[in-house]
């Protein structure tokens, strides 16, 4: 009889730990979505950390090429920084200067943020678990472990990066066909034959 009971309470033990297991798993299952960042995008951004709040505009074009253009804080507002391969540009108002100590920091995080969306773009579609209705993607890059959730239909949400405490918002994410701006270079044409008579002590037309 005491066996009986044993072996019942044993049971019961093992169904509870099943159920709790069962429990704590529930709703975080493997997850697939399309990827919406495999292409040119633009999207506010708002990247927080402990110490300080920053929100810009967010643009890829492609594969390392990526500009931000910030609006708040004052201090940094109209600067953009511009990423092209391994190089960093700023400039404000059309004005290029060395990237400044204020943005030395976002610099990094965001770089973080490019490398992953680059390399996360080989597939046009993103791999993780689902939960509540979100799609979590984790992953480890040159910045270390980061984890990036996006809605159900591949819209990003939000990029976290543990190591620096920095997250980073998506808001009017874009997804479109984008191009770097490229300054635009007036056509020029022949200039007209001069003609025979001229005098000669006319001025010489200037070098362009």
């Amino acid at each position: 009889m005491f066996e009986v009971m044993d072996m019942k309470r044993m049971l019961a033990v093992v169904c509870g730990l099943w159920l709790c297991a069962a429990g704590c798993g529930m709703g975080q299952l493997p997850g697939k979505t399309e990827n919406r960042m495999d292409g040119g995008f633009i999207a506010d951004v708002t990247v927080t950390s402990a110490d300080s709040e920053i929100c810009g505009t967010l643009t890829r074009y492609g594969t390392n090429a990526w500009c931000v253009t910030f609006t708040e804080p004052p201090a940094l507002a109209g600067v953009a920084l511009d990423f092209t391969d391994e190089e960093v540009k700023a400039s404000y108002k059309g004005l290029a200067f060395s990237v400044p100590q204020s943005a030395q920091a976002i610099r990094t995080e965001l770089s973080g943020l490019m490398e992953t969306v680059d390399s996360l773009a080989l597939s046009p579609e993103l791999d993780g678990t689902s939960k509540d209705g979100l799609i979590v993607c984790e992953g480890e890059g040159s910045c270390g472990a980061y984890t990036l959730t996006c809605a159900e239909d591949g819209t990003p949400l939000t990029y976290a990066l543990p190591s620096y405490g920095v997250t980073v918002t998506f808001d009017s994410f874009t997804a479109q066909d984008t191009s770097p701006a490229t300054e635009t270079v007036p056509k020029t044409y022949p200039a007209p034959d001069a003609p025979t008579d001229a005098p000669s002590d006319a001025p010489a037309e200037a070098a362009t």
